[in-house]
């Protein structure tokens, strides 16, 4: 990964475009609202979109394990347990483990458990993985369980925590939770709330990623990273167990930041386009005691929103 430009692997290409017949065609509008889509318009979403997932998964997790010590803590494990809170067709599920096997040696199995919405996005998930762990290049095996459940109501997410008994290693949602908001599921910051509900399942040195689109909400001026910003701080603050490792800046200015839109862009090599673009925003957990050890003697960069010299558009790693 160079200056967060990905190229999908040449196996996982052929998969998607020969095998599984996706579609490449953008359509920005429909694609704010995916549980009710088709099958016909889930295909369009695997060429299009499942690009973007993997390629944002990748570069994300590649980021985790170049932070110091991060890497020590799990470059022995031969088996890894993976939760996605709104996984669509998994295209953050492969990318996320394409990344771990590039650095994990001793890698042999990841564990998934998997929910969304959309019955035909499970449908293409159930059928995509075996194809993937018969890719020679694949060289960790997949354990999937894809579930279809339909988010009503704070109790469906109490339901799938009950179905859960195991830690996570890597718990993630991307660009899901904008669907909730834009609904009315709920009454309180469904960033928080998702958050509260998932982020207890986590491992010792388990990550929690949450990953959203970087627009702005129907007929608001906030836009959905301040929203989300703002409803992670404030779990943070009411609980104290969780503490961000990415943005840097936020494991020193999240107790005291009231929500600042972020940003950072991927470009994306696959055979239907070159240097496809999704700009996301995205922030990473784990629990207080693992990112005061990795983070408390870093040097961070200053924070986007409070550096005025700061270049909007860069990536706001450090």
């Amino acid at each position: 990964m160079k200056n967060n430009i990905i190229t999908i692997p040449h196996w996982l290409d052929n998969i998607i475009y020969d095998e599984f017949k996706a579609i490449y065609e953008p359509r920005p509008a429909e694609v704010v609202y995916n549980p009710d889509q088709s099958f016909d318009f889930v295909r369009l979403y695997l060429g299009t979109y499942f690009p973007r997932s993997y390629a944002e998964a990748y570069g994300i997790t590649t980021q985790i394990l170049s932070i110091e010590g991060f890497l020590n803590r799990v470059v022995e494990l031969e088996e890894i347990n993976l939760l996605d809170f709104c996984c669509g067709t998994g295209g953050e599920i492969i990318g996320t483990i394409v990344a771990l096997q590039s650095k994990l040696p001793n890698l042999k199995r990841v564990n998934v458990d998997a929910f969304d919405a959309n019955v035909e996005a499970i449908r293409i998930l159930h059928h995509l993985i075996p194809s993937v762990n018969n890719a020679p290049e694949m060289k960790v095996e997949i354990n999937i369980n894809p579930q279809c459940i339909f988010i009503e109501s704070e109790q469906e997410i109490q339901d799938i925590v009950n179905l859960l008994n195991v830690q996570y290693h890597f718990i993630m949602s991307f660009k899901a939770i904008n669907e909730f908001i834009q609904h009315q599921t709920f009454k309180t910051n469904a960033y928080e709330l998702i958050a509260s509900y998932l982020l207890p399942l986590l491992s010792q040195h388990g990550v929690f990623i949450m990953s959203d689109v970087a627009t702005k909400l129907n007929d608001s001026a906030m836009f959905y990273p301040q929203m989300m910003n703002v409803g992670l701080n404030n779990y943070i603050k009411k609980t104290s167990l969780y503490k961000s490792i990415i943005p840097a800046s936020c494991f020193i200015h999240e107790g005291i930041c009231t929500g600042c839109y972020m940003q950072d862009t991927f470009y994306i090599n696959h055979r239907k386009k070159s240097r496809d673009i999704s700009k996301v925003a995205y922030r990473v957990l784990c629990k207080s005691k693992f990112a005061t050890e990795l983070l408390n003697n870093r040097q961070t960069n200053s924070c986007r929103a409070t550096n005025q010299f700061a270049d909007k558009n860069s990536p706001y790693i450090s």
